[in-house]
């Protein structure tokens, strides 16, 4: 019953998804050569919509496609007949079906696993970048403490410092962040570098980075094109630290004070755990895009103030409403009339 939903939701997904990554990939040339220079945040609006758009298409088209035999079965078999057992992609794959079925079913279920497993690896490397902290070392300055604690109470964020000589910073946390930052760091950075690194911190924390990186990670393993969407999410990422970059250095209009910071901790420092919003760069492209982003802003002498472009839970809650009221509509009105749609689409290519 539920092998052949679980396939059509793999293939049709996989196909959405080619299609958003051309689309996606086709922005990103175009931006990395300055054909197009649009606002980072629809930058990050397109790569979002990329990777989310594929599974909840594929989930609707066969959600809409499979209710009435759910609902209705003697409408459905009287008009399908008995023998109907393979819906929708069912005609283009016949010929090496049941084998198919059982390979999406296998990659459904290991796609699954793996987000999971790849979700707890993550928080496991908190501790293991921590561990590697050493104790013996001096205390942060008092007012440099007073910067962090001011920043944090600013933005409600919760403080967790870490005594070690080894410069770490990241937001941790989906609902109550914590911004986790070591004694070492606090002693690398003046005082201007520290105030445009937490501004940049706060960002992550009044978006919501972490929990829509989470949701993010899953959609990505949605299809059999998940290293197109890895992409995707990748590409995205870089995006969102630039955004917390603008924003911050529109705050602080010390863009070159960031830029700082972001050379003497990438120096030192390794990437952050990877559910953990974080101020150092992932890697060297991102760090040098990040570094001349700034530097370009530095000839501004005064920053316009970028607003924090925030997806609010209510916005979530309608799009689910929209998805899950579309289908009651759908199947209430006419409830062969998608499913029939469907297939006669799909004849076109058998």
């Amino acid at each position: 019953m539920l092998i052949s939903p679980i396939e059509n939701f793999v293939l049709l997904s996989t196909i959405f998804a080619l299609v958003c990554f051309t689309f996606a990939g086709g922005v990103h040339l175009l931006t990395r050569y300055k054909v197009w220079t649009p606002r980072t945040y629809r930058l990050i609006r397109i790569y979002t919509w990329a990777i989310v758009l594929p599974p909840t298409l594929a989930a609707w088209v066969v959600a809409a496609a499979f209710l009435p035999e759910w609902w209705t079965p003697e409408i459905f078999q009287s008009t399908h007949g008995m023998q109907h057992e393979l819906h929708l992609l069912g005609d283009l794959t016949a010929k090496v079906e049941p084998t198919l079925a059982y390979m999406m079913l296998t990659f459904a279920a290991g796609a699954a696993l793996f987000a999971a497993w790849s979700g707890w690896q993550s928080y496991v490397r908190v501790g293991q970048v921590i561990t590697r902290l050493q104790t013996d070392v001096e205390p942060a300055q008092p007012h440099h403490l007073a910067l962090l604690n001011n920043a944090a109470d600013r933005y409600g964020l919760e403080v967790g410092l870490v005594p070690g000589d080894y410069p770490i910073s990241f937001v941790w946390g989906f609902s109550r962040s914590k911004l986790i930052v070591s004694t070492g760091l606090l002693q690398t950075l003046n005082e201007q570098e520290l105030t445009g690194l937490l501004e940049h911190e706060a960002v992550h924390h009044q978006r919501r980075d972490n929990l829509i990186k989470l949701a993010l990670s899953f959609c990505t393993y949605a299809s059999l094109a998940f290293p197109f969407t890895r992409a995707l999410l990748k590409w995205r990422a870089l995006q969102v630290e630039r955004l917390c970059d603008e924003i911050a250095a529109s705050r602080t209009n010390a863009p070159l004070d960031i830029a700082s910071a972001l050379v003497k901790l990438s120096r030192r420092t390794s990437p952050a755990p990877l559910a953990a919003s974080s101020f150092i760069a992932d890697d060297s492209s991102s760090f040098h895009a990040r570094v001349s982003a700034l530097i370009e802003t530095a000839d501004q002498t005064d920053l316009a103030a970028i607003p924090v472009h925030r997806t609010p839970m209510a916005q979530a809650i309608t799009f689910s409403l929209l998805f899950v009221g579309s289908l009651l509509i759908s199947s209430y009105f006419s409830p062969l009339g998608f499913h029939r749609a469907a297939e006669s689409l799909i004849q076109l290519f058998t």
